[in-house]
């Protein structure tokens, strides 16, 4: 979802949901195939938590389809379009482009002040064409109409006209517009053509670096810029598979804020100013993603610095452990060690349990004061966590880094925590899929091989309460 929205995706929409009337039949049900997305039915093990997830697009979905798209690109796609480009595409680092098919380049834009500008008022700062090997006459009229009013478009000149209509007309305006374009240009330079300019013969690269055109976002993280009248916002997530930390700057400058998507905070954060660039120091963990808000007409915040938690207590008293009653699991059971359900179940069937197991420890707190930060950090976990604390419900975990602020709910003295960890039916299902059909005890179209594995669940590691 988040790469989707980096792409430029900015409303979700769920195709398709399964219905499985059967109260009591199997689970997870029936859905359709191993191959085709994620499996969105109410029989799924993490169902009563689908809250958190449609919740957090919601969120992305309403700040993306807020203000205007901010890219510095429109890259035409050419008078002889197949199929769509690469998605996999590498432009450069810290630019953004958007698509642009004939229809819009010949009855859609306008320049202003430079920029290519379309009826929605979305601007770029020049026009790229990397097909150029055969174009229609009315496609280089119209370059050479916005170019001479101040448009940048970087293209070689087409070698033939792509039309055999009219062709000995078509092929005249063909030869008069690409000698009004290109007549004077060199390759590796920069032309005026007009108020314009024309680059020919360099790479979207060199291009830019040519043209000394700033980048929008300097930093290692994906990004998206979207921008109203006393707003600029950038929905930023690190690298996929990765996380990051470290310096970004923003080709915007105002008060900032990170708002999370995911739990609706909304935090002011120092920046640093340099001319028309900000400066932010930004933590991101794997699969965590943040919308960087700028108030561009109010000052920057004076924020400092947080707290920094120097005290920890490891929570390796004694767990005791529940599982629901039917599916090869012990009832309950008492560990020293959180290692996956895999590693602490012996019996088979108990060993590939998928569903909801719950975790309950007691920890003392005395040495800590009023209106201090305390932390819980449940380090490793599988898949998704309720944390409980005192009998109140903390907030539900479902993406690295399982942490929580707990400072509200614990008391001095004694506390008891409660986990409730679920994961994915995927480890049954690959039990079943060894067993006699009729021993079963799930059912699905479309699941993992009985010789597939099995992957780790539950709390597998140190949890720590700092302070």
């Amino acid at each position: 979802a988040d790469f989707n929205a980096m792409e430029g995706v900015t409303h979700t929409v769920f195709h398709t949901y399964t219905h499985n009337p059967q109260i009591d039949y199997k689970q997870p049900g029936t859905s359709f195939g191993a191959r085709i997305g994620t499996p969105f039915l109410r029989g799924q093990t993490w169902w009563k938590h689908m809250r958190e997830l449609t919740t957090y697009l919601a969120r992305c979905s309403y700040m993306l389809e807020r203000g205007q798209s901010t890219s510095d690109v429109l890259w035409y796609l050419g008078d002889e379009i197949g199929h769509k480009p690469s998605q996999k595409f590498e432009f450069p680092a810290g630019y953004k482009y958007d698509y642009c098919n004939p229809d819009v380049l010949l009855n859609r834009l306008s320049v202003e002040n430079g920029e290519i500008v379309t009826p929605e008022d979305l601007r770029y700062r020049m026009m790229w064409i990397p097909d150029t090997k055969r174009m229609l006459p009315e496609t280089l009229e119209k370059l050479q109409q916005v170019i001479e009013q101040g448009a940048v478009v970087v293209a070689d000149a087409p070698k033939s006209v792509a039309t055999l209509r009219d062709a000995a007309n078509a092929e005249k305006r063909f030869v008069t517009a690409v000698d009004a374009i290109w007549g004077n240009a060199k390759a590796g330079e920069i032309t005026s053509v007009g108020d314009g300019k024309v680059l020919s013969g360099v790479t979207i690269d060199k291009a830019l670096a040519m043209l000394e055109m700033e980048a929008d976002v300097v930093g290692n993280i994906r990004w998206l810029h979207r921008t109203t009248e006393g707003a600029d916002w950038y929905f930023v997530t690190p690298e996929k598979e990765s996380s990051f930390k470290g310096d970004v700057k923003f080709h915007a400058t105002g008060r900032v804020e990170l708002w999370n998507p995911a739990t609706g905070e909304m935090l002011p954060v120092a920046s640093t100013t340099d001319g028309e660039y900000t400066t932010i120091n930004l933590d991101l963990p794997r699969y965590s993603s943040y919308f960087v808000v700028f108030e561009t007409n109010k000052k920057p915040h004076k924020v400092e610095a947080p707290a920094e938690l120097k005290n920890s207590i490891a929570l390796n008293d004694e767990w005791t452990v529940e599982f629901p009653e039917g599916w090869g699991a012990p009832a309950k059971m008492t560990t020293t060690q959180l290692k996956s359900w895999q590693d602490l179940i012996e019996d088979e069937e108990g060993r590939s349990f998928s569903g909801t197991a719950t975790y309950t420890t007691t920890f003392n707190l005395d040495n800590v004061s009023r209106g201090q930060r305390i932390e819980l950090d449940l380090g490793k976990v599988s898949m998704i966590a309720v944390v409980k604390l005192n009998g109140k419900e903390v907030g539900t975990l479902w993406y690295p880094p399982y942490k929580v602020d707990i400072s509200d709910y614990v008391q001095k003295g004694e506390n008891t925590l409660t986990v409730e960890v679920t994961s994915t039916w995927y480890n049954r299902l690959v039990y079943d899929a060894g067993r006699p059909e009729a021993e079963r005890k799930t059912w699905t179209l479309e699941g993992p091989a009985a010789n597939a594995g099995y992957h780790h669940s539950g709390l597998m590691g140190d949890v720590y309460v700092k302070y």
